[in-house]
């Protein structure tokens, strides 16, 4: 069991192993040294004194590799201790480190689930303003849409009433006008209707004048006789026809105004065409 150890430790540590060959290399020079010399010159007592030294120096050697291995074992737990705290140490830099970059991983992600939720917060506020500014731009629209419909009825209905105004104003005009030119026309036609009455009754005047003077007054006439004469006559005046109405009863005076009447044909002509009748109606008087 002790020699497994051995073995073990100069597995371990190969300088041991280095330390123990050396070791008996200059045991056995030392040896072969002695023997060499007892042979030749040293009794056999002296030879029991070298063993008993070599032996010594084994136990020596002996005792130096164990100082040697525990000297290196204890080396070896230091340095594993310290191996181990380094471990430890680097396992917790490492365990922090690693938390560190899962808090700073969380942390990331916490930063990015806000910066989504904002981002789609943003976006939501940006649809929301988007949609308000579409509903204002309808009710705008809408608002203009309606004024401008508004305007524009406005805009016929002064314009009906500025043409119901300026047709009114040209009917009042036309109105005045008509009612002026039918006033003048009224006055033209009663001035011509008293001229052509003045001129009609100069022109009856003239055929009484002329059948008077072609009347044979009858023995029997008086001055109070009358007769009421319708005289047919030609465009050129001459008499075709000659009817007596109101007549005094008195045949010789009545024949006698027919035949002064178809005495005076052709009759005067009129002093205006205008007063032209074919049908003369006139009072038949004889003066006295």
């Amino acid at each position: 069991m002790m020699s497994s150890e051995l073995l073990n430790d100069i597995k371990a540590r190969p300088i041991v192993l280095l330390v123990a060959i050396a070791l008996h290399i200059a045991l056995i020079i030392m040896l072969s040294l002695n023997l060499t010399s007892s042979e030749v010159h040293r009794p056999a007592s002296t030879t029991k004194k070298t063993v008993k030294a070599v032996v010594v120096d084994a136990a020596k050697v002996e005792a130096e590799a164990k100082k040697l291995r525990q000297a290196e074992e204890a080396k070896k737990q230091a340095e594993q201790k310290k191996l181990k705290l380094e471990q430890d140490a680097a396992k917790k830099k490492i365990a922090d480190e690693k938390k560190r970059l899962e808090d700073i991983k969380k942390k990331q992600a916490d930063e990015k689930k806000q910066l989504e939720e904002l981002k789609k917060k943003n976006l939501a506020e940006k649809k929301r303003i988007e949609e308000e500014k579409k509903k204002a731009d309808l009710v705008r629209e809408k608002a203009e849409a309606e004024k401008k419909k508004q305007l524009e009825l406005e805009a016929r209905r002064k314009a009906d009433e500025e043409k119901r105004r300026k047709e009114e104003a040209a009917e009042l005009q036309r109105k005045l006008v008509e009612e002026e030119r039918l006033e003048k026309e009224a006055l033209q036609a009663a001035e011509n209707n008293k001229r052509l009455q003045s001129l009609r009754s100069q022109y009856v005047h003239l055929i009484e004048q002329k059948v008077e003077r072609n009347w044979l007054r009858p023995a029997t006439s008086t001055p109070d006789m009358s007769c009421e004469v319708i005289v047919t006559q030609t465009s050129l005046g001459d008499v075709i026809n000659v009817s007596l109405r109101q007549c005094a009863n008195d045949l010789a005076f009545q024949r006698s105004i027919e035949r002064a009447v178809r005495k005076a044909s052709p009759l005067p002509p009129p002093p205006d065409p205008k007063v032209f009748d074919r049908e003369i109606h006139f009072t038949f008087r004889p003066r006295s």
